[in-house]
């Protein structure tokens, strides 16, 4: 894994050298490694999804001239400005929580929006994020742009990213420790899924054997009669407790 200067004021490590995978604190502070999307295919997908806004809106305004005919002007009027707001927002906020974090430049790009830990973002999130939509259009460059996770205004006040789609086959755990949330699973799905790539052995079964130490803190019971540990190895152990299987 790439080496990370200390957190900076948002709690997101900042990456010590440049590079496409960001690493970010989850699960105890072990690091996990997500595929942040830069400026360049995040813009890419803004005027894919400006597009779709423009087709939309002119749409609308077609309807609220025809509707002029029909009454006041005052009203169309009215009802113009309040469907522009409806249409913008309700676009890219209504995109996301419909489809777990994308909109049609997202989905072009493969790109989605996540938690900082890497999880699926909720409704909350994706809506706050979506707020200050209109002040990024103004600012959300330069602050992707000088920010290591390319985050605009809305990403930091929802506390999510912008990541690429993994191509890999997803690792799925079959047990789950009680009290264990998106948070925690995504981290150990992603360290699974990764695990293989690691060049660093001494670094990756460190990492393992620290999630099957919280495995046996939490559910004791799932390491149970499992044995062999020599010959698994620490991430074979913790995919046999958590029964993970790729798909």
């Amino acid at each position: 894994m790439a080496d990370f200067d200390r957190d900076d004021e948002q709690g997101v490590p900042r990456p010590a050298t440049g590079g496409a995978a960001a690493s970010i604190l989850a699960l105890d502070n072990i690091r996990l490694e997500l595929p942040v999307a830069n400026i360049g295919s995040r813009c890419l997908a803004g005027v894919i999804d400006g597009c779709a806004v423009a087709v939309l809106l002119a749409l609308w305004v077609l309807f609220c001239s025809v509707l002029a005919l029909w009454v006041s002007g005052t009203w169309a009027v009215a009802a113009g400005v309040a469907g522009i707001f409806l249409v913008e927002w309700g676009y890219f906020a209504g995109m996301e929580i419909a489809t777990g974090g994308r909109t049609l430049g997202k989905m072009a790009l493969r790109l989605r929006a996540v938690t900082a830990a890497g999880s699926e973002a909720g409704a909350g999130a994706l809506l706050v994020r979506n707020l200050v939509r209109d002040v990024d259009y103004l600012a959300g460059v330069p602050l992707m742009a000088i920010d290591p996770l390319a985050r605009r205004l809305g990403d930091r006040l929802a506390g999510t990213l912008v990541v690429h789609e993994a191509r890999a086959p997803a690792v799925l755990l079959g047990r789950v420790p009680p009290g264990w949330g998106a948070r925690e699973v995504a981290t150990v799905e992603s360290f699974l899924l990764r695990a293989g790539e690691l060049r660093d052995a001494a670094a990756r079964d460190e990492l393992a054997r620290r999630l099957l130490s919280r495995v046996e803190r939490d559910a004791p019971e799932l390491l149970a009669g499992l044995g062999r540990p020599a010959v698994e190895g620490p991430v074979g152990m913790l995919r046999l407790a958590l029964a993970a299987e790729e798909r």
